[in-house]
């Protein structure tokens, strides 16, 4: 019984094995691109740009609704930019942009954003 335990246990742990969020440093938020039907948008900030899952464009960020409450991280982002505060930014380090949008498919997918 034990070996089946642990043989589970061993399973169970190698499956849950993903790539974290990595967050940004501090940054400030230089361009929004809003509007798609999809409900999706996308968002340039300052300095380097986090690309932990080698997406192939990462000029810009992704936020896409199957990956982080888009209305949300929208809100953030506005009032960081209207009050010129510094954000971070999460990125997802497994997943690139995936919507049926050519020129939003394959950007890194952000998650989550704190403002400061």
């Amino acid at each position: 019984m034990k070996k089946y335990f642990i043989l589970s246990f061993m399973l169970f742990s190698m499956g849950s094995v993903a790539a974290e969020d990595q967050w940004s440093g501090n940054v400030k938020v230089l361009e929004i691109y809003t509007g798609y039907k999809q409900g999706f948008f996308l968002f340039r900030t300052t300095g380097t740009a986090l690309n932990p899952a080698n997406c192939k464009q990462s000029g810009l960020n992704s936020v896409e609704t199957s990956n982080a409450d888009v209305e949300s991280v929208l809100s953030v982002l506005l009032a960081a930019k209207m009050s010129d505060k510094e954000v971070k930014i999460a990125v997802d380090g497994d997943r690139c942009g995936t919507s049926g949008i050519e020129h939003l498919s394959d950007k890194p997918s952000v998650s989550r954003v704190v403002i400061l």
